[in-house]
């Protein structure tokens, strides 16, 4: 499964019934961007949003004209330097390290960054790698590749969760208020030396006054569908309707007597 996501998205995933939350990954000013040393190549990168500066050797390559971008690729060797785009914030996509087990982490790449080899144009894949004992967010410790740079991070991020549904916080919740009920009910009948009835639970007024407006208010449901039943009733009630024999004219009565001479 894949998805695609910019950088005004959230940075998080859903899959199935997991859900991955990478938001804290996301590099903000005053922060610097990760970065990662490579040989004489320097990698600078953000996730889920474009990088914060843009590095020296890209301003002086491209001057006015820099565009951003989630990476860049520079080189600092001899004296030269060199600037290239690894992706554009706007390809982003997720998907994951392993179909066959997704909570071992996901992935988020980038693409359509500057001409690497003149037919493929330079990517950027991060590995999320699910690791519970990576203390923080982590960060990025390797890229590799040389036009599709994959880029190596373990954190705890990357270990995916099962959201709570709005009927399991119910559910909760109905058990937080019974368990503080019985217990306040026990409490007032042990320590306090209160009878053993209603009024002993904790706040019995404001519940009794509770119990008192739901019982109006399903009196009050129960009068209106009753008078809707009614009226609907009264409405479909049978009337008396004219027997029609063949003709369109009114049935004779069987007991009614033909008319003309009758034969003694």
């Amino acid at each position: 499964g894949v998805q695609l996501v910019a950088a005004t998205d959230t940075c998080g995933w859903n899959y199935n019934n997991l859900h991955w939350d990478l938001s804290s990954l996301r590099k903000t000013r005053p922060q610097r961007d990760y970065s990662v040393k490579r040989d004489s190549w320097t990698f600078f990168m953000n996730v889920c949003d474009n990088t914060i500066k843009i590095p020296p050797a890209c301003k002086k390559q491209f001057g006015n004209e820099v565009a951003p971008a989630p990476g860049y690729q520079t080189l600092h060797k001899n004296g030269e330097s060199a600037c290239y785009y690894m992706g554009n914030v706007n390809t982003g996509v997720w998907g994951l390290l392993d179909e066959n087990a997704p909570e071992s982490g996901l992935k988020l790449t980038y693409s359509a960054g500057t001409q690497c080899d003149g037919r493929t144009g330079r990517s950027m894949e991060y590995h999320f790698i699910c690791d519970p004992s990576i203390e923080g967010p982590g960060e990025p410790v390797t890229v590799a590749g040389e036009c599709r740079f994959m880029i190596i991070w373990q954190t705890k991020m990357a270990c995916p969760y099962y959201p709570a549904s709005s009927f399991g916080m119910t559910w909760w919740g109905l058990i937080g208020i019974g368990v503080y009920l019985i217990g306040g009910f026990v409490y007032n009948v042990r320590l306090k030396g209160m009878p053993i009835a209603p009024s002993s639970l904790p706040h019995s007024e404001s519940l009794r006054a509770v119990g008192l407006l739901l019982m109006e208010l399903l009196g009050a449901l129960f009068e209106r569908v009753r008078g809707m039943f009614e009226r609907v009733r009264g409405t479909t009630g049978t009337a008396s309707v004219p027997k029609y024999g063949i003709g369109g004219e009114e049935s004779q009565s069987l007991n009614r007597p033909a008319s003309g001479p009758q034969n003694l």
